[in-house]
């Protein structure tokens, strides 16, 4: 740290080059300052106020890591660098005043307007560069081999991923884990075990950027492209044909790609996966925008359930929902849209993030908005994110900050392109961009570990929202900023656009109607609808932005959908070698994006009345679910309570027993500094991860005909060892062990110190199975499972159990001596009324 410091401090004050490779620099924030000093005079250069915040975050860190006097750094007057009064504003104490330097320090930031900052200066926990995350790791099964782990990042991912390997046929699983706990493995993992030998799984993200960052994550285990994204050109569509191509014969493996791609160029290919039954998994990464309404709402993820339905109808795969925020309301609407066929379950594990401090403050007018903006970025740690709600108000505060000497500062807002977008991210990861002002479409699969501070200037329409974009900071499990600079107009504006979420009953009737009258009946008793038509034929109709009113038709499928009015579904696109021209083929495929196929559940859907009774309960419900949402975001603003008790009422979820039955979602709180924490002199505290319990009552599993027959009908099984020294123990007990695996045993609770001594070393996969270290019997009886237990130990008596209501094998290897758990008098092997043989003779009669 010292080193790094002192030749940084040789670098400004001698002048010294910049080295090409920054990388002996140790802390982030020094290889930012130098780098963007050495992109002087290119299209990245920076503001004097990019200069003067970047030193200060440097002088600031090295004043909290030595805690002591704080260090100085000599810097040239020369135009690149702040003058005077610049280095004031970012805080910024001018000690000596040379001819053609300055000798400065900087102090603690503690704006007057901020309550409670003289005690808590309130960019010091970013500066001390502790772990604010305490997940921690749990002991690995034998497959995290095929991605290089030993370990699971935390419990709640271990129990998802188990949950995944085992889910039933059809099924869906929604996995609830925070930011950071290994969300994306618990698709990625599957993928690779269930395609060993052959299989696809498509994962849909939000942004090309998640998906190159999850193709860059893989592609030390995955020999070929996995991110598929739009680029028609040149290499690009070569790309994108190969990966067709591999999906087509079931060589993909794993695809990242948007809901709009896979809608559209990729379908062909995922249907013919999905018939040579190669599909594996479908997997939907941010969930929760699926039930988004907003303006940036993305039709194609609300298309989504219509496709899966129809490829099941080819194959068995398992479809998985990922989320780190998911509400009541959001989970209904994915269990509506995703239940069926098969099963439906969720695995939660929520903990609230703790990395964050929230900060507000309320602004009389926009002017002392403005100039509080501006000198919270000057004292700010990079990189940062600005979020307003308006697009005009994006540009304006881009302006605005540009001309306080900001040039490192780029913006993203629902306008932006793909292209944009990535480049902006491309940007911010290379240091190449410090600030980000943005709508709430900068967030979603935008993964950048150290964002240090997020502002909002504006209030967020819900507390759903706004706790999504605070989370973009410090995702590396250390402390960040959040600091809210609101006004009254503010709350008008939120209120305004949470109103405007939710589609009347008239509206959507009007669009229904106009949309069936337009109807196509298929031979299935199935219907092709229109979404590109409007509501009716008024004039004000009529005009209306086509893009927006198919959004707004399928936000009406959707609220059928959730009403059990009709099942949103799907067909097979066109084929090219179906038709004789290219003109027939383009018309086929133009039809075939502006309709949607449904199914209709209930024959009153034209009545009125039917509209009143079922649906209007249910965007009712979603309503009120917003309002409270708002409310929750007025709270907090002004809070009475701890913030992680106003983000705890959000994100928990009450147990219910109709229509079936659903485990409550607890939420493990956290805080890492708030008003009322402040004010009652409370210290920052994190949660401990609620470990999840096993959620399939009826999970998938193989037995083998060779085990099933020494069963004989029976599901418990002892097999008793005379010694671990004899020597026909030594040599089968590995052989057995495995022969067992290969026989669909696939939960083995072994002691540390036999492992590697009876399985050997193995990646725990045999023909597409796998392997479970130590998942205890009691804890997920439902699977077949092996326990060796051995000598000198008692046995547990619950595990001798013959009233077992799983259809799952469990066997248990003991030695040969073990007494009767209930009489130590006695023998076990003497009284055992169930299956049973000795190690040899079990031996023999597997041939072994």
């Amino acid at each position: 740290m010292a080193d790094s410091f002192q030749k940084l401090r040789e670098i400004l004050q001698i002048g010294n080059k910049i080295p090409a490779d920054t990388s002996q620099f140790s802390e982030v924030g020094y290889r930012r300052l130098l780098e963007t000093l050495d992109a002087a005079g290119t299209s990245y250069a920076p503001g004097m106020g990019d200069i003067a915040a970047l030193i200060r975050q440097v002088l600031r860190r090295e004043y909290e890591q030595k805690g002591g006097i704080p260090p100085t750094l000599k810097v040239p007057r020369i135009s690149l660098f702040p003058d005077r009064e610049m280095w004031q504003q970012s805080g910024i104490d001018i000690l000596i005043e040379g001819a053609d330097y300055y000798l400065i320090s900087a102090h603690p930031w503690q704006p007057d307007w901020l309550d409670f900052s003289a005690q808590y200066p309130p960019e010091k926990p970013v500066f001390d560069d502790k772990k604010r995350r305490n997940y921690e790791p749990v002991e690995g099964d034998p497959f995290l081999e095929l991605v290089n782990w030993q370990k699971y990042r935390s419990v709640g991912q271990r129990e998802a991923i188990r949950a995944v390997l085992t889910a039933p046929d059809n099924s869906t699983l929604a996995i609830n884990l925070p930011t950071g706990s290994g969300k994306s493995l618990c698709a990625q993992l599957p993928a690779l075990v269930r395609s060993k030998n052959a299989g696809v799984t498509v994962v849909v993200v939000p942004t090309t950027a998640l998906a190159i960052d999850q193709e860059r994550a893989l592609k030390p285990f995955v020999n070929h492209a996995t991110a598929y994204y739009g680029d028609e050109f040149g290499q690009g569509q070569e790309r994108r044909q190969e990966i067709r191509d591999r999906i087509r014969d079931g060589t993909q493996r794993i695809v990242f790609t948007s809901p709009e791609s896979l809608m559209n160029s990729l379908a062909p290919a995922l249907y013919e996966a999905a018939k040579s039954e190669m599909l594996r998994y479908f997997v939907i990464d941010e969930a929760h925008i699926v039930e988004q309404w907003g303006d940036e709402f993305r039709p194609a993820f609300q298309e989504l359930p219509g496709l899966r339905r129809d490829l099941l109808r080819w194959t068995s795969f398992t479809t998985l929902l990922l989320s780190a925020t998911l509400t009541e309301s959001c989970l209904d609407t994915l269990e509506t849209l995703f239940g069926k066929p098969g099963p439906f379950q969720v695995i939660s594990a929520v903990q609230l993030r703790p990395e964050p401090s929230y900060w507000f403050a309320w602004c009389q007018s926009e002017e002392i908005r403005k100039q509080r903006l501006i000198e919270a970025v000057y004292h700010l740690p990079r990189p940062l994110i600005v979020y307003a709600t308006k697009r005009e108000d994006v540009r304006r505060w881009q302006q605005d900050l540009l001309f306080a000497g900001f040039k490192r500062c780029a913006i993203m807002t629902g306008e932006s392109s793909p292209e944009e977008r990535s480049q902006l991210i491309e940007n911010l990861r290379e240091r190449r961009v410090d600030i980000v002002v943005a709508t709430s479409a900068f967030g979603l699969g935008v993964d950048q570990s150290d964002i240090r501070a997020v502002l909002h200037v504006c209030i967020p329409e819900t507390i759903d929202r706004f706790y999504q974009e605070v989370g973009r900071g410090g995702r590396d499990g250390k402390a960040a900023i959040s600091l809210t600079l609101h006004t009254n107009e503010d709350l008008e504006i939120a209120k305004s656009l949470n109103d405007k979420s939710a589609i009347t009953i008239d509206r959507g009737f009007q669009r229904w109607k106009s949309m069936f009258l337009r109807k196509e009946i298929l031979p299935d008793g199935r219907f092709r609808v229109p979404v590109n038509i409007p509501p009716s034929l008024q004039s004000g109709d009529i005009d209306m932005n086509s893009q927006q009113n198919q959004a707004w038709n399928i936000r009406t499928l959707t609220l059928m959908s959730r009403s059990g009015l009709i099942d949103i579904d799907a067909e097979e696109p066109p084929r090219r070698r179906n038709f004789k021209s290219e003109a027939a083929y383009n018309e086929a495929w133009e039809l075939h994006r502006e309709s949607r196929f449904i199914r209709i559940r209930d024959e009153s859907h034209l009545n009125r009345q039917t509209w009143e009774h079922k649906v209007e309960p249910i965007r009712q419900q979603r309503q009120n679910w917003s309002y409270k949402n708002l409310q929750l975001m007025r709270e907090v603003l002004r809070p009475k309570r701890c913030i992680s008790e106003i983000f705890a009422e959000a994100y928990t979820i009450p147990a219910r027993v109709l229509p079936e039955p659903r485990k409550q979602v607890i939420v493990s709180p956290a805080c890492g500094g708030c008003p009322v924490c402040r004010k009652n002199r409370e210290p920052e505290f994190s949660g401990i991860m609620p470990a999840p319990l096993p959620v399939w009552q009826k999970p998938n599993f193989f037995v083998g005909e060779k085990l099933k027959r020494l069963l004989g009908g029976n599901k418990f099984m002892l097999i008793f060892y005379e010694s671990l020294e004899a020597q026909s123990w030594k040599l089968k007990s590995p052989k057995l062990f495995n022969w067992l695996i290969e026989q669909g045993i696939n939960n083995l609770v072994v002691a540390d110190e036999f492992q590697s001594i009876l399985i050997g070393e193995t990646n725990g996969i045999a023909d597409g199975r796998f392997v479970f270290w130590k998942y205890e019997p009691m804890l997920m009886p439902r699977i077949p499972t092996l326990i060796f237990h051995p000598p000198g130990k008692a046995i547990p008596h619950n595990y001798l159990s013959l009233k077992r209501t799983s259809q799952a094998p469990l066997i248990i290897v003991l030695p040969v001596d073990t007494p009767d758990p209930s009489r130590d008098d006695r023998k076990l092997i003497d009284i055992f009324p169930g299956k049973l043989f000795m190690f040899d003779h079990f031996c023999r009669e597997v041939n072994l």
